[in-house]
C-alpha cells in the first residue's frame, strides 16, 4: 500500500515536472529565466508549476500585425533618403521592425497631467456624434471615473456607438470596481483577459496597458494616463501622479482605430463598422503607431528603443516611472553615452513599487560609469513616459522601460517626427532638471551591506517586475 502510494506520488511528480519543463524549454527564450523556472519546478513541482502558470506563461496567439518588409504599405510612406533594404536614418528603424510607413499630415498636442488632459478628453466624448472607443488599464471608481461614465452614458443616449475595454486587473485598483457604475448607467463594456476560475484564466501578466480614446475617428488620445483621480497632479489622491498624454488629429488616427479593434475583437467584441477615419492633413507631424505585446508583436518596442537610442547623435532624454533596462538596452545606453551623446534618464525620486528601485540600484553602477545621468524627480509620482532623440524625434505612448512593459504587457508606442513636439518635450524636461536629485557613484557605493543584499535579491526578480 505504501509502495503504491509512493509510486503514485513519483508518477505525479514526473508528469508535472515533464509538462512544466517541456513548456519552459519550448517557450522561454531567455536562458536565465528558463533555468530559474526549471529549477523551481524541479524542487517544488506543484507550487513551482502553479507559479509558472500564474506568472511564467507570457504569450498569447493573435494574428500578427506585421507585414512583409519588402512591401510598401498602402497609405504609408518612407521618408526621403531611406535605402530599399535598410539604411542609416533614424526613421528607418520603426519601418524595419513593423513594415509600417509613417503617416504624414498630423497634429500632435501634449497635455500635462490630468488637469489638462481630462477636460479635453471629456469634451471630445461630449462632442462625439457617431462613435467613442475607449481602452484603459486603470479605470478608477472615483469622481474622475464617474465623470467619464456619465459622459459615455450621455454619448450613448445621443445615439453614439460607445465601446469600452478595461483591463481586468487594472480595474481592480479601486474597490468596489467601476463595473458597478457601468452597470448602473446601462453601459456595456468588456474586460481584457478577465480573471476567472472556470474555465481557468488566472494570469497576472498579459495585461493591456494601453490607454486610448478615439472619437468619431477624427481625434485620438494616447499616452500614459489612466482614468482616475490618481492622475490629477494637484489633486488629493494619495496615489497622485504627474503625467503626459497626447492628442492626435490626422491620418494616424486610423492606426489607433485598428489597434483598438484588434483588442476589442480579441476579447469577443463585434467587428467595428467600415466607417473611414479622416485622412485630411491636420498638421506637419509624421507619425507611426506601433503595437507591442506578448504575442506576434513581442519585442517591437524593445527593438525600436534600442535602435533609436543607437542612432542618437546629440541627446537621448528619457522619462519613465519604471526603469529596469535589460542587458541589450543597458548596452545601447552605455554605447550612446560613451560616444558623446547626452543620455539622461528621469525617474521618480521614490518609486511606488520599492522593489523596482531596489533592483535598479543593484545594476545602475555600470550606467553611471559610462556617463548616463539618472535623475530623481520629486513628488508627485513621475508617471510620464517619453523618449526625446536629437531635435525632431519623440517616442511616446504607454510603455515603461522595464520587462513587464516590454515583454509581459500589451502596449502602444507612437513615433512622432516633429521638431515642435520635440522642442516642447525637451523644454519640459529641462525645466524639471533643477528640481531633481542625481544618483552618483558615491551614493551607490555608500549603501550598507544589508541594503546591498536587499537590492541584489530584488534584482533576481527583475524579469518580472
Amino acid at each position: 500500500m505504501i509502495l503504491e502510494y509512493l509510486l503514485s506520488l513519483i508518477s505525479l511528480y514526473l508528469v508535472i515536472v515533464t509538462i512544466g519543463v517541456v513548456h519552459v524549454l519550448l517557450y522561454k527564450r531567455d536562458a536565465r529565466s528558463a533555468l530559474g523556472w526549471i529549477g523551481l519546478i524541479l524542487v517544488f513541482p506543484v507550487a513551482g508549476a502553479l507559479l509558472y502558470l500564474l506568472f511564467g506563461i507570457n504569450r498569447v496567439r493573435r494574428k500578427a500585425r506585421r507585414i512583409s518588409l519588402r512591401v510598401e504599405p498602402e497609405g504609408g510612406w518612407r521618408r526621403a533618403g531611406l535605402l530599399p533594404e535598410g539604411g542609416a536614418c533614424l526613421d528607418n528603424v520603426g519601418f524595419a521592425i513593423t513594415g509600417l510607413g509613417l503617416k504624414p499630415g498630423n497634429s500632435v498636442h501634449c497635455y500635462h497631467d490630468g488637469e489638462e488632459a481630462f477636460p479635453a478628453m471629456l469634451d471630445a466624448i461630449q462632442a462625439a456624434r457617431r462613435e467613442v472607443l475607449l481602452s484603459s488599464y486603470i479605470f478608477d471608481n472615483d469622481s474622475t471615473g464617474q465623470q467619464f461614465v456619465d459622459a459615455l452614458a450621455s454619448a450613448r443616449d445621443r445615439g453614439v456607438d460607445v465601446r469600452v475595454l478595461i483591463d481586468d486587473v487594472g480595474m481592480r485598483y479601486s474597490f468596489p470596481t467601476v463595473a458597478r457604475a457601468f452597470r448602473k448607467a446601462g453601459l456595456e463594456f468588456r474586460r481584457f483577459m478577465p480573471l476567472r476560475l472556470i474555465p481557468p484564466s488566472l494570469s497576472l501578466n498579459l495585461r493591456t496597458h494601453r490607454k486610448l480614446l478615439i472619437t468619431d475617428r477624427t481625434l485620438a488620445f494616447a499616452g500614459g494616463m489612466n482614468i482616475g483621480d490618481r492622475q490629477l497632479a494637484r489633486g488629493h489622491s494619495r496615489h497622485r501622479a504627474s503625467d503626459l498624454h497626447f492628442g492626435f488629429e490626422g491620418p494616424a488616427v486610423g492606426e489607433f482605430v485598428r489597434l483598438f479593434e484588434e483588442d476589442w475583437r480579441f476579447m469577443g467584441g463585434e467587428k467595428l463598422s467600415h466607417r473611414q477615419a479622416r485622412t485630411v492633413p491636420a498638421g506637419d507631424a509624421e507619425v507611426r503607431v506601433i503595437s507591442d505585446g506578448p504575442d506576434e508583436t513581442l519585442d517591437s518596442l524593445a527593438l525600436l528603443i534600442g535602435g533609436t537610442i543607437g542612432r542618437a547623435r546629440q541627446r537621448a532624454w528619457i522619462m519613465t516611472p519604471y526603469f529596469l533596462p535589460d542587458r541589450a538596452l543597458t548596452g545601447c545606453l552605455q554605447a550612446a553615452a560613451l560616444s558623446g551623446v547626452d543620455v539622461r534618464v528621469m525617474i521618480p525620486e521614490t518609486n511606488n513599487w520599492p522593489v523596482v528601485q531596489w533592483a535598479l540600484q543593484h545594476t545602475m553602477a555600470e550606467l553611471l560609469i559610462a556617463g548616463v545621468r539618472i535623475l530623481r524627480r520629486p513628488a508627485p509620482f513621475a508617471h510620464s513616459k517619453c523618449i526625446i532623440i536629437d531635435e525632431d524625434y519623440a517616442l511616446v505612448g504607454s510603455s515603461n522601460l522595464d520587462p513587464r512593459s516590454l515583454r509581459l504587457n500589451f502596449e502602444v508606442g507612437v513615433e512622432v517626427f516633429d521638431p515642435a513636439l520635440n522642442e516642447h518635450l525637451a523644454t519640459h524636461f529641462e525645466a524639471l532638471v533643477p528640481t531633481c536629485s542625481t544618483y552618483t557613484m558615491p551614493t551607490i557605493n555608500a549603501r550598507s551591506t544589508p541594503v546591498r543584499l536587499r537590492d541584489a535579491a530584488a534584482a533576481l526578480f527583475s524579469p518580472y517586475l
